[in-house]
């Protein structure tokens, strides 16, 4: 029986990881925190701030699954463990976040911009 490799675990869980705190935090902020919000006339909205900085982990989970699934593989061709398939995942996962990612930054980037000159045009 072949070890599974060390790198192609921590590929898989650092993703899976990033990936329910993800989840955890837009539920948070799309259906909590409005409710709470509303609920104590707009104090609870003070904690979309706080929200902010946990936004960051998901982000540098799956930039870890990337990083560490690359290693993974690389790993276990030249040893022969196995573990690949968990690597993989980690990998495709992990871009695929980062991908979600650039997407919603460019978005705001864009809502910014566009904000920005249509106030100007005023």
């Amino acid at each position: 029986m072949q070890q599974t490799n060390g790198m192609a675990v921590t590929s898989l869980v650092s993703s899976v990881l990033a990936w329910l705190m993800a989840l955890l935090l837009a539920c948070f902020n799309f259906f909590i925190l409005p409710l709470l919000t509303v609920a104590t006339m707009g104090v609870g909205g003070v904690l979309y701030i706080c929200t902010g900085a946990i936004g960051l982990i998901s982000p540098i989970g799956w930039l870890v699954a990337v990083l560490a699934g690359n290693t993974a593989l690389k790993q276990i061709k030249q040893s022969g463990s196995s573990g690949d398939g968990l690597a993989k995942f980690g990998i495709i996962s992990g871009y695929i976040g980062l991908g979600i990612t650039i997407l919603i930054i460019c978005g705001l980037i864009t809502t910014f911009i566009m904000s920005a000159i249509s106030y100007n045009s005023y």
